[in-house]
């Protein structure tokens, strides 16, 4: 008897056996609810903030399968309902961090960033230094969305008129429309419905005063899993 081909032969089947767990490891999917929100997440669940999230996971060895719903149910899964590891994009709320005081969800590193503003008629611009220059004005805002911490500090207690709606396009088209003097809003979100609705194009443009630049993250679930998770997003970075 070969003791030298067998015990090479069953290093071989262990090895085997080894490479085809870990694939198997590799292929289990983890899901991750988000938003409808061009261009960083198309209808379809495509986009800049998928390109980028799919590819950090990726790199740590996880396949991660996307799907998208209206923004408040996305949150509320990911929160909610195991099957749901996260939500993205989000802006940080420390209110929110079970890192620190809140409970809703662990944070990732950001991969990526939002620039936030006012958009603004061309023959009405409102003009803003300081958040007390915003009493003056009716502001759009869509339901459910982080705007700023100062700014919605204020809105919370009445300091500043806002009207919500359910979109960014909404938005545009009340703007438009001279229903409200600007709207908070993403400029590259801004940018992206803009292109496709041409009279509004030469109607409306982005405040020079930038109200926020936002890391984006995604906030997952607050449990083992999500931890875990959200270590190993890190980590692949």
């Amino acid at each position: 008897m070969n003791l030298g081909r067998k015990t090479r032969s069953l290093a071989a089947t262990i090895a085997c056996g080894a490479s085809l767990l870990a694939a198997q490891a590799m292929a289990e999917p983890v899901q991750l609810t988000t938003l409808e929100w061009p261009p960083y997440v198309n209808a379809d669940g495509s986009g800049t903030s998928t390109d980028r999230v799919v590819e950090i996971l990726k790199g740590a060895g996880i396949e991660a399968t996307v799907r998208v719903f209206p923004w408040n149910r996305a949150v509320n899964l990911a929160a909610k309902d195991p099957a749901w590891l996260g939500v993205y994009p989000e802006y940080y709320a420390e209110t929110d961090d079970a890192d620190k005081a809140g409970e809703r969800c662990l944070y990732s590193n950001s991969f990526g960033t939002s620039p936030v503003g006012f958009v603004q008629r061309i023959d009405a611009p409102i003009s803003w230094s300081d958040h007390a220059d915003l009493t003056e004005y009716s502001i759009g805002v869509v339901a459910g969305y982080l705007n700023e911490e100062h700014f919605d500090t204020m809105v919370a207690n009445g300091e500043i008129k806002t009207e919500e709606v359910a979109s960014d396009e909404a938005n545009l088209k009340k703007l438009g429309a001279g229903r409200i003097d600007a709207a908070v809003i993403d400029r590259e979100v801004m940018a992206h419905l803009l292109a496709s609705m041409p009279k509004l194009a030469s109607q409306l443009e982005f405040n020079a005063q930038p109200l926020a630049e936002h890391g984006l993250h995604i906030c997952f679930e607050n449990s083992e899993a999500g931890r875990d998770l959200r270590d190993k997003f890190n980590a692949a970075f």
